[in-house]
C-alpha cells in the first residue's frame, strides 16, 4: 500500500523534479529504509506502553478491593448511627431525604443570574403572570353561576381533591421554611446557596402553588358543566407543574450545560431527616389541612347558595311582541322567583325555579325549563297548570342550554311559537328590588306632567266608524275619587256617553284599546259597571265577544311607555279566525292621536295665543276652541286673519272665493273698496292671500253731470262667475265720489262665464261711469288688459268677461309672450288662449318649461301659416305630423305644400323659440306677404334650411350669418329682393 501511494504521489504531483528510473527507485528504497526504522521504533515503544498498562492494571485490582472494604466500613458505621439515631428520637429510621427537583431549586442552588438562575426565574415569572391573568380575567368577566347539575357537582368536588392531592407546591414549601433540612448539606454541596435565596425561592414556590390553588378553585366554581370545568382545570394543572417540568428538561440539557450540570446534582442530593419531636413535626401537614378546609368550607357555601337559589333575580319584567299572536301581548309584565323546593328537600338537583305573573288581572303565566329529553330550554306557558315540557306551551327558546338555571341567559334568544314561528320585540330585563313597586305597581299619577284629560289631535280626523268617538277622554275615578287602573295604567272614559254607551280607553300591556262599555258589558251598563269591570281580579281579556275592541294603538314597549297614549298611532282592528284578541291593522291607520287635554304654561301650553289658568284650563282666542285650544276655526265660511296661512290652507280656504265652500263665503266682509269706506258692508274676499288665486283689478272712471236730475244714495258693482256660481264682489258705491276708481278682486285660476254687473244706475241719475279690467295686480307692469267698455254707462248694465288665462302659464311663459298681446286676439293671444285651456296636463307649468315653449311656438306657427287643414292637437306634440323629436326637443319642422295643400299665411317668427332644431323643410308654399324673419340668426343648431318656392319676399336678412352649425341652405323660386349679404361668408360649417 505504501508504495502504491509513494507511485501516486509521485505520478501526480506537477512539481516533483525529473528524474531517471535508477534515480527514482534508489530514492525510493532510501525511503522505505526509513519507514521501517520508525515501524520498529514504535513497536519497541508499544512493548514498553503494555508492560506500563499491565501494571497499572494490577493496581486498580487492588483499590478496587480497598474501596469495597471501605464501602462496607461506611454501610455497618451508617446503619449504627441511624439506628442510634431513633432509638434516640423514638422513632424508626427510613434513610435520607433527596432535595425536591423544581425550578425554584435553581434559584437557591446556583450563581445570582447564572443560567439555572435565570431559568428559574423565568419559570417563576410565566407561573406568576398567567395565574395573576387568568384570576383577574375570572374577577372581571365571570360569575358564580346559579345553579350546577348534579354530574357537574360530584366532578367540582373530584377536582378540588384533585387540585391539593396532585399539586403539592404550597406542601413541599411549607416543609422546606419550616424544618429546614438539609440546610447545611445545601449549603456545602452548592457553591451558590445563601440563606435569603432559600427562604425566597421556598416563599415563591409556596405562594405560586396557593395562587395555583386559587385560580383552580375559582375554575372549578365558575364552571357550569363538565367539559370546560376539565378543560380548565387540566391547564392550570399544566401551569402549577411547570418548575418539575421545567427542572426535568435541565436534566436531559435542554436548558443548558450548568443547567443540566446542577440538576444532576440536585438529583444526586440526599441529606438525613431530622424531623423534630412530637406535634412539632406535622406542622407543615396541618397548615396545609387548615388550607384545604378552607377551600371545602368556601365550596360549600357556594354550593348551599346554589342550592337554594338565592343569586337569582326575584322578580323580571317581560314585554312580548304581538306581531304573530296577539294574545302574548296580555301577558307581558312582572313575574316573581318561585322556588318548588326547600334545600335538603328537593326532587333533584337539576330543578329550576319558575317565574309566576305577579298581577292576577294580567293572566295566568309562568316561565319554567324543560328537561325532556327531547327539549331542554326556557319555555312560557299561559296557564300555570300546564308541565314545563307540555306540547301546548305558548312559547320556547330556540336555544337549548342544558346547564342553564337562569331564565336572563335566554333574554337574548328567538322565541318561538308552537308553529315555530318567532315573535319580535321579546324583551327580558331583571328588576332591581328597590325598583319593583315603581316598575310593578301601578303608574304613579302625581306630578305637573300627569295628564288626566286627552284630546284628539285637533289637525286630525280622529276616530270614526259606527258612531262618532268622543275627542276628548278623561280619567276614570271610583267612589273615593282614586284613578281606576288596570295593567297598572289609567282608564280614561269618553266626556259624554252617547247612544253606544261609555267608551273606554285602557292598557292591555301591549297597546292600549279604545273600545265602547255596551261590548264589553251590556247596553245600558252604567259608570259603576265600568270601574267594577277593571277592578275585578279575574283575567277577562280573552273572554270578550268578537269585535268588543274597536282601535288599538302602536306597540308600547318598556322604554317609551309614558303610562298614557300620547303621541301614540292608532289603528283599526282586525280579528282572525280563532283567536280572541285583535290584531292592530297596519293597512288601516287612523288619522288621530291624543295629546294632553289639560293646559300646563311649561311643557303643555294653550295653543294660538289661548293663556294657561291655574286649573289647567285654557282661556282661548282667534275663535278658537277645544281644551287647549286646539279646535281652529277653519271652513266656516269667514276669513280668520290669524289662520290665513299656507299652513292652514288659508283659513281652510275661506278667504278666498274660489276655495271658500260655505253659503255664507264671503259675506260682510267688505267695508272698504274702490278707495272709499262702504256705508254698508259688502260681499268679497279682500284678504285672499293664496297664490293659487289670481288677481282682476277693475278700474272705474265716473263722473256726475251737474244739469242731471236728483241725487241718489248709492249703485252696485258686483262681479259673479255663473260657471263656479260665486261672487268675487258685490259692493255699493257712494255716486258722489268721481274720479278714478280702482279694485282689486281674486278669482279662481282661468275662471270662465265671469259678468261684471252695475245696478241702481239710471239714466235720470246723471251718473256717467267707464271701466277697464285689468288681469294683473294694479302695480303691477305685466298687468293685461282684460276688457274695457269706452263708452259712458250711463244705466244698468251686465257685461261678459273673458275667460282669465292660467296663471301658472302666464308666469311660465313670461319671458317669451309680451303680456299686451294678450286678450287682444291677436295671433299670439289664440296660441295662448289654446295652451291655457290644455294647462291641466300641465299640473306644475315650471317643470315644463322649455317643452311648454317650444308647444307655444307650434301652436303660434300654426295660426299664422293658414294651412288648409290644422296639423295640431291635444296630443304631445312630438306626435304631429310636421314635427320630428329627440326625445321631448324638436329637431325638425317640415311642410310640402305640393301634399298637404299650400300655406298661405305667414312664417311666424316664434320659430325661433325652438332653439333646438336642426332642419327646417317648408316647400311650395303662397306666403306671397310673407318674409324671412330676422330671428332665423339666432337658430344656432341649424344645419339645413330649406325655404324653397314659398313666395317669400324681401331681403335675405344679414342675422343668416350667425347660424354657425348651417350647412345646406336653400332659398330658391322665392321673390326676394336685394343682394346676398356678405355674412352668408361666415358660414364655414
Amino acid at each position: 500500500h505504501l508504495l502504491s501511494y509513494l507511485y501516486y504521489f509521485v505520478s501526480r504531483n506537477s512539481n516533483f523534479p525529473a528524474m531517471s528510473i535508477e534515480e527514482r527507485l534508489e530514492s525510493l528504497e532510501k525511503t522505505l529504509d526509513n519507514y521501517h526504522d520508525e515501524i520498529a521504533s514504535v513497536r519497541s515503544k508499544n512493548a514498553e506502553l503494555e508492560t506500563k498498562n499491565t501494571h497499572l492494571q494490577d493496581k486498580y485490582l487492588e483499590a478496587d478491593e480497598k474501596i469495597s472494604e471501605l464501602q462496607n466500613l461506611i454501610e455497618m458505621n451508617g446503619n449504627d448511627v441511624t439506628k442510634k439515631e431513633d432509638e434516640v428520637d423514638g422513632d424508626e429510621g427510613d434513610g435520607s431525604t433527596p432535595m425536591t427537583p423544581n425550578a425554584y431549586t435553581f434559584l437557591y442552588t446556583s450563581e445570582l443570574f447564572s443560567g439555572p438562575s435565570i431559568a428559574g426565574m423565568v419559570t417563576c415569572s410565566i407561573q406568576y403572570t398567567v395565574f395573576s391573568l387568568f384570576l383577574l380575567d375570572l374577577l372581571n368577566t365571570e360569575s358564580v353561576p346559579p345553579g350546577v347539575a348534579a354530574l357537574v357537582r360530584v366532578v367540582q368536588v373530584i377536582a378540588i381533591i384533585i387540585a391539593f392531592l396532585v399539586e403539592t407546591d404550597t406542601l413541599t414549601a411549607l416543609f422546606a421554611v419550616i424544618y429546614r433540612e438539609g440546610f447545611d448539606e445545601m449549603a456545602n454541596s452548592f457553591n451558590g446557596f445563601a440563606p435569603w435565596k432559600y427562604y425566597v425561592a421556598n416563599f415563591l414556590l409556596g405562594g405560586q402553588g396557593l395562587l395555583g390553588k386559587v385560580v383552580a378553585f375559582y375554575l372549578i366554581i365558575f364552571a357550569d358543566n363538565v367539559f370546560d370545568l376539565l378543560l380548565n382545570f387540566t391547564a392550570i394543572m399544566f401551569i402549577s407543574e411547570l418548575d418539575e417540568i421545567v427542572c426535568f428538561l435541565a436534566q436531559d440539557g435542554y436548558v443548558g450545560k450548568k443547567a443540566e450540570a446542577l440538576a444532576k446534582q440536585i438529583e444526586e442530593v440526599k441529606f438525613p431527616r431530622r424531623p423534630p419531636k412530637g406535634i412539632l413535626r406535622h406542622v407543615h401537614l396541618i397548615l396545609y389541612g387548615l388550607i384545604i378546609a378552607g377551600a371545602f368550607v368556601a365550596f360549600g357555601f357556594v354550593a348551599f347558595e346554589q342550592a337554594s337559589q338565592e343569586s337569582l333575580a326575584e322578580f323580571v319584567k317581560v314585554q312580548f311582541g304581538d306581531d304573530v299572536d296577539p294574545t302574548l301581548g296580555l301577558f307581558s309584565g312582572c313575574y316573581e322567583k318561585n322556588i318548588t323546593f326547600t334545600f335538603g328537600g328537593w326532587d333533584s338537583w337539576d330543578s329550576r325555579v319558575q317565574y309566576v305573573r305577579t298581577q292576577p288581572d294580567r293572566g295566568d303565566g309562568k316561565f319554567d325549563y324543560c328537561l325532556d329529553d327531547g327539549l331542554q330550554t326556557w319555555v312560557f306557558a299561559t296557564d300555570q297548570s300546564k308541565t314545563s315540557c307540555d306540547e301546548n306551551v305558548a312559547l320556547r327558546s330556540a336555544e337549548e342550554r342544558s346547564t342553564s338555571f337562569d331564565l336572563l341567559d335566554a333574554k337574548g334568544d328567538q322565541w318561538l311559537l308552537e308553529t315555530g314561528n318567532t315573535i319580535s320585540e321579546f324583551q327580558l330585563n331583571e328588576i332591581d328590588p328597590d325598583r319593583v313597586e315603581i316598575e310593578c305597581g301601578n303608574i304613579s299619577l302625581e306630578g305637573e306632567d300627569v295628564c288626566l284629560v286627552l284630546t284628539v289631535d285637533a289637525d286630525a280626523v280622529g276616530f270614526s266608524g259606527s258612531h262618532a268617538w268622543s275627542r276628548t277622554f278623561v280619567m276614570l275615578q271610583n267612589s273615593k275619587a282614586e284613578a281606576v287602573q288596570f295593567y297598572q295604567h289609567p282608564v280614561f272614559i269618553g266626556d259624554a256617553a252617547g247612544t253606544e254607551g261609555y267608551e273606554l280607553l285602557f292598557f292591555t300591556g301591549r297597546r292600549w284599546v279604545l273600545a265602547s262599555a255596551s261590548k264589553l258589558l251590556t247596553e245600558d251598563s252604567n259608570r259603576e259597571d265600568v270601574i267594577a269591570l277593571f277592578e275585578t281580579s279575574n283575567f277577562w281579556l280573552l273572554k270578550l265577544p268578537t269585535d268588543a275592541l274597536s282601535y288599538l294603538s302602536e306597540a308600547v314597549n318598556q322604554g317609551n311607555d309614558r303610562g298614557t297614549p300620547l303621541g301614540l298611532q292608532w289603528y283599526n282592528a282586525r280579528y282572525a279566525d280563532g283567536v280572541a284578541f285583535p290584531f292592530a291593522d297596519i293597512s288601516r291607520p287612523v288619522d288621530g292621536s291624543f295629546r294632553c287635554g289639560k293646559c300646563n304654561s311649561r311643557t303643555n301650553p294653550c295653543l294660538y295665543e289661548g293663556i294657561c289658568q291655574d286649573d289647567g284650563t285654557c282661556i282661548c282666542s282667534h275663535g278658537t276652541s277645544g281644551r287647549l285650544c286646539e279646535i281652529k276655526p277653519l271652513s266656516d265660511g269667514v276669513c280668520n286673519p290669524f289662520f290665513n296661512t299656507a299652513p292652514d290652507e288659508y283659513d281652510g280656504g275661506d278667504c278666498c272665493v274660489a276655495t271658500c265652500s260655505k253659503a255664507n263665503c264671503g259675506v260682510g266682509e267688505m267695508n272698504f273698496a274702490f278707495g272709499q269706506s262702504l256705508q254698508r258692508n259688502g260681499t268679497g274676499f279682500p284678504n285672499c292671500n293664496d297664490p293659487s288665486m289670481v288677481p282682476l283689478t277693475i278700474y272705474l272712471e265716473t263722473e256726475i253731470v251737474e244739469d242731471a236730475g236728483s241725487g241718489f244714495a248709492s249703485y252696485t258693482v258686483e262681479l259673479h262667475c255663473e260657471e263656479a256660481d260665486t261672487t268675487p264682489m258685490r259692493v255699493a258705491l257712494d255716486p258722489s265720489i268721481v274720479g278714478t276708481l280702482n279694485e282689486t278682486v281674486y278669482v279662481d285660476d282661468k275662471a270662465g262665464s265671469c259678468l261684471l254687473s252695475f245696478i241702481g244706475i239710471q239714466s235720470w241719475t246723471g251718473l256717467n261711469i267707464s271701466y277697464q279690467i285689468m288681469d294683473g295686480l294694479d302695480s303691477s307692469s305685466d298687468s293685461m288688459l282684460l276688457m274695457s267698455e269706452e263708452n259712458n254707462i250711463t244705466t244698468n248694465g251686465r257685461f261678459a268677461l273673458p275667460t282669465v288665462y292660467s296663471r301658472c302659464l302666464k308666469e311660465t311663459l313670461a319671458g317669451v309672450v309680451d303680456a299686451h298681446d294678450l286678450y287682444t286676439g291677436s295671433y299670439q293671444d289664440k296660441a295662448f288662449a289654446r295652451l291655457s285651456n290644455e294647462t291641466t296636463k300641465f299640473a306644475n307649468c315650471s317643470s315644463n318649461q322649455e317643452y311648454l315653449i317650444e308647444r307655444y311656438a307650434l301652436v303660434a306657427l300654426s295660426t299664422t301659416e293658414e294651412a288648409p287643414k290644422s296639423w295640431i292637437s291635444s296630443r304631445d306634440h312630438c306626435l304631429w305630423s310636421r314635427v320630428t323629436c329627440d326625445g321631448s326637443r324638436v329637431v325638425e319642422l317640415a311642410y310640402d305644400g305640393n301634399t298637404n295643400g299650400a300655406l298661405k299665411g305667414s312664417l311666424a317668427p316664434e320659430f325661433a323659440l325652438l332653439r333646438h332644431l336642426e332642419r327646417i323643410h317648408i316647400d311650395r308654399n303662397e306666403f306671397s306677404e310673407s318674409t324671412i324673419p330676422t330671428e332665423v340668426g339666432t337658430l344656432s343648431a341649424l344645419t339645413m334650411l330649406r325655404l324653397s318656392s314659398n313666395g317669400l319676399s324681401g331681403a335675405i336678412p344679414s342675422e343668416v350669418g350667425n347660424m354657425i352649425a348651417l350647412i345646406y341652405l336653400s332659398l330658391r323660386d322665392n321673390v326676394l329682393s336685394g343682394t346676398v349679404p356678405t355674412e352668408v361668408g361666415k358660414l364655414t360649417a
